[in-house]
């Protein structure tokens, strides 16, 4: 909660990191391009070296434990003389192009982050589902591209096994669901202020989705919002029926950008600290929005729509949500503008320290919250054993907990997204000397399961979830 009035959405997705350092730049020599042909989840294609093994650096990948999109991590192909050359060179891994707007910004424009002086005279090689022709002729594609120097003669598809003399593979900035580096931050702060049309208003921006055909989610009765929100002075924007130019540049770090969370949102990462509010339909945020957010320092909070019920939820089909009162949506829009509830501290934020009495963790199964040195990952256990190392939590009077080991070492929660020496975690007392933990960020509890593993992932607390403070004395 980030007040009494207003919800705030959650992330739920594991294992995230945000970077400072820029990635690698890997020249591949001797490297052999499999071709993608028309389906999304084409097990074939890829980026390959001269043992047929997988370039991961190359291939477009998902989530933690990171899992790549359709291609196999080994091919029975390698490199042969027999496979026609490439005709230059050397060439520039373009990625893979996404047609879809948000994937686009998420998957594909990451791959250019080290600017046109790092690919000046080379022809970009990618991979695409579709092809350039089709690519191209989409108005904001090429518009993405135009930003870059690129236009269509730039990039090359090969239509079999090609061998390439030589590659340069700069490694994503971004790859979804799983890390961010600074640099596609930078990148695109770059592009905004340099390339971008601000929209000429001081008045808040409303970006509808209301005319749109999404992919992804429709709200029904968002449409009743939009005279509600002209009376108040907001502006209403429908960011598809702009130009690339003025869609990279509809946020400010000034004047709050606002809506229902999708794709629009990704546009944030063109302005510097942006403030902006997102209303989500099920409480839960994307980590791609969350990873561009820490990245680029963006100030915008995603709050759960007050009132908005589920019509239709089927997998491969847009969901189809209802907003039972809009008017209801509309003030609490604005009662988070006039509140600038962006320049609020979250009250999720944990103590840089707590001191006080320490205690060992004993769980529901009579064994101790431990690690084993060897990995640092977070375990139970009898604590006994030349690398085991039973843990201590401290306890504030505000709801914290402390977990640490004594002797300082490096800690990792599994199906969490914090790691280091000491990790913070919120409590509820259960009885005398008794503890629940659970996640300052989603909210799921710590949970000691019989095969020896905790995890922070359970939504409720029952018996197994339950840890006993015991003086170490």
């Amino acid at each position: 909660m980030i007040g009494p009035m207003f919800e705030e959405s959650i992330c739920c997705d594991e294992g995230l990191k945000t970077f400072l350092a820029d990635p690698a730049i890997r020249i591949l020599e001797d490297g052999l391009y499999v071709p993608r042909i028309p389906g999304h989840y084409d097990r074939n294609f890829g980026l390959y070296d001269i043992y047929g093994r997988l370039v991961q650096e190359a291939g477009p990948r998902r989530g933690w434990p990171t899992q790549p999109l359709g291609q196999s991590a080994s091919c029975c192909v390698s490199p042969s003389s027999s496979h026609p050359r490439a005709p230059e060179g050397c060439y520039f891994y373009g990625g893979n192009i996404n047609d879809h707007f948000g994937h686009f910004l998420t998957e594909t424009l990451p791959r250019y982050w080290c600017y046109r002086e790092r690919y000046a005279g080379m022809k970009i090689l990618v991979h695409a589902e579709k092809t350039l022709d089709t690519l191209f002729s989409q108005a904001w594609i090429a518009g993405f591209f135009a930003l870059l120097g690129l236009g269509q003669s730039d990039f090359v598809v090969f239509e079999r096994p090609t061998r390439l003399r030589m590659l340069v593979v700069a490694g994503t900035s971004l790859e979804e669901n799983h890390f961010a580096h600074q640099a596609f931050a930078r990148f695109c702060n770059d592009l905004g202020e340099e390339n971008g049309i601000g929209i000429a208003e001081s008045r808040p921006l409303y970006l509808s989705r209301a005319a749109f055909n999404s992919q992804m989610r429709m709200i029904r009765g968002e449409e009743a919002m939009l005279p509600l929100l002209r009376q108040e002075g907001i502006a209403i924007i429908e960011p598809e029926k702009l130009s690339i130019r003025q869609q990279i540049g509809l946020f400010s770090a000034h004047r709050p950008t606002i809506g229902f969370v999708g794709s629009a949102f990704h546009t944030s990462i063109f302005c510097a600290r942006p403030v902006g509010v997102a209303l989500t339909c099920d409480g839960l945020i994307s980590s791609n929005h969350a990873l561009m957010d820490r990245v680029n320092r963006a100030r915008i909070r995603y709050l759960t729509t007050p009132g908005i019920l589920v019509d239709r939820f089927i997998p491969g089909q847009p969901a189809l949500y209802r907003l039972e009162e809009p008017r209801r949506v509309v003030r609490h829009l604005l009662d988070a503008i006039e509140g600038r509830i962006w320049a609020r501290q979250p009250v999720s934020a944990p103590p840089e320290k707590i001191e006080g009495a320490c205690f060992l963790l004993q769980t529901y199964h009579q064994t101790w919250l431990m690690i084993d040195r060897q990995t640092g990952i977070v375990q139970h256990g009898s604590g006994d054993g030349e690398r085991a190392l039973r843990l201590v939590v401290r306890l504030d009077g505000r709801g914290w907990a402390a977990i640490s080991a004594p002797t300082g070492d490096c800690l990792t929660m599994e199906r969490d997204n914090t790691q280091g020496t000491t990790l913070f975690y919120r409590y509820r007392t259960h009885g005398q000397g008794k503890i629940f933990l659970f996640s300052h960020e989603n909210g799921f509890f710590v949970c000691p399961t019989p095969d020896g593993r905790v995890l922070c992932d359970r939504p409720a607390p029952a018996e197994w979830e339950e840890l006993t403070l015991i003086s170490p004395h």
